[in-house]
């Protein structure tokens, strides 16, 4: 025992130096975002993290249909259903359960994105195949947790708001200690991932700084931003323009515009033409984000699954 501590954290203190090799932008944009979310206004973070929710956000999520198409293509089935109306389906079918029990949708969308942020985020750095969706799914609750527990007030407001129920601070609390402890495990059992225990441990350092020190929605917006929406267009237009050299970026922005109008266009008309009350406009917004959100996950699921 006592050797095999000797061995995981010499392990651990080597890897820690090699792997300032793996530092890239979103490291180096998360120590200027800290400096930023400490001497900028709320309305100023606010505003920035709107959009970029709106934009790289929604734009991440804008070629689905043609992920799928690949992945029909790729299998080679015989039999392929009608790609747009069962996605528009699973839409609108996630805005049903969230307007008529939004509770129960708020709980599922918070544990699917969980699970989806884990899954963006590790699935290139772990070989694990059975306990993976733990794994995924235990990083996404620190990173919630972490988030709603330096912004506990703004938090119960919105689900209030949105589920009419008040969450008390310690279990959030609770889910953060627990998940934590579950996540260091896995570095226990693949010991390839120990490698990346430095970086993310001050990863999630600096990510608790600026939730602490920001808005509830810049918190968010620039995690879901900068740590999951950009890595995630990396990961699609890999696996859709792997063999394409030229302008692929180009190519992906061309292809997705006509979805990402389609959505903007659709959240802002509930805002401009009133078509609910002002009230609603909260629940109308997440209600938005996990209709997106359910379809999409599936999408990202198959896609990592072929590679």
């Amino acid at each position: 025992m006592l050797y095999f501590y000797n061995y995981f954290s010499l392990k651990t203190i080597t890897c820690s130096f090699t792997t300032l090799n793996n530092l890239h932008f979103s490291h180096f944009f998360t120590i200027f975002c800290v400096i930023f979310s400490c001497f900028s206004s709320d309305f100023l973070q606010n505003l920035i993290s709107s959009i970029g929710i709106l934009t790289f956000g929604i734009l991440h999520g804008a070629n689905d249909l043609k992920i799928l198409a690949k992945k029909n293509i790729s299998s080679k089935n015989s039999i392929a259903l009608p790609l747009w109306p069962v996605y528009i389906g699973i839409v609108f079918l996630g805005l049903f359960i969230f307007y008529f029990i939004p509770a129960i949708a708020l709980l599922i969308f918070v544990l699917v994105s969980c699970y989806h942020f884990g899954e963006q985020h590790l699935e290139r750095k772990t070989k694990l195949k059975k306990l993976k969706y733990l794994f995924f799914t235990s990083y996404g609750v620190i990173i919630f947790s972490l988030l709603f527990i330096f912004n506990i007030e703004s938090v119960n407001k919105v689900i209030f708001q949105i589920a009419s129920i008040q969450v008390p601070y310690h279990i959030f609390v609770f889910l953060l200690i627990t998940s934590f402890s579950v996540f260091l495990s896995f570095f226990i059992i693949d010991k390839s991932l120990v490698k990346n225990l430095f970086l993310e441990i001050v990863l999630l350092f600096f990510l608790g700084i600026i939730f602490n020190t920001s808005t509830l929605l810049f918190g968010f917006g620039f995690y879901f931003v900068i740590w999951h929406s950009l890595p995630s267009l990396s990961s699609q237009i890999r696996f859709l323009y792997k063999h394409e050299i030229y302008n692929p970026y180009i190519k992906y922005l061309k292809q997705a515009f006509f979805y990402w109008i389609l959505a903007i266009a659709g959240l802002f008309g509930f805002y401009v033409l009133r078509i609910v009350p002002q009230e609603q406009y909260l629940s109308i917004f997440f209600s938005f984000l996990a209709g997106i959100t359910f379809p999409h996950v599936i999408v990202m699921g198959l896609m990592f699954n072929s590679n």
